[in-house]
């Protein structure tokens, strides 16, 4: 570890379809292998940084499950009664309080594609 080298970088944060990048990251990194260790304020913004994608993408599926469910002009009840789950976790997921089942955002995407489907669903 007595080779490390003092640089900035780029850091680039990706999660589902959204990407972040940071610029002028600091810390210490190996020349060899380019691990390398933030220093404190560069982990403080890359930390508050992933903490905002998360933040984001879930707010993004919240408001994408309601506008499906509203497009299908159905309640959280009526689109809660069609999948067997309760309306409570509906609520939830379009509040950006619980993320959903990735297959159930899938469902979803096909009903808002063929609304004819939900009747299949019974």
């Amino acid at each position: 570890m007595k080779n490390m080298v003092w640089k900035a970088l780029d850091e680039t944060l990706s999660y589902c379809s959204q990407s972040l990048t940071l610029h002028g990251m600091r810390g210490e990194f190996c020349p060899a292998c380019g691990e390398g260790v933030w220093d404190t304020e560069s982990y403080r913004r890359y930390a508050e940084a992933q903490a905002a994608l998360l933040r984001s993408v879930s707010s993004d599926i919240s408001s994408e499950i309601r506008r499906i469910r509203k497009g299908l002009k159905l309640t959280q009840a009526q689109l809660a009664e069609a999948f067997g789950i309760g309306k409570a976790a509906f609520s939830r997921y379009e509040r950006g309080e619980t993320r959903p089942p990735a297959p159930l955002v899938k469902l979803l995407k096909l009903l808002e594609r063929h609304p004819d489907l939900l009747k299949e669903m019974d």
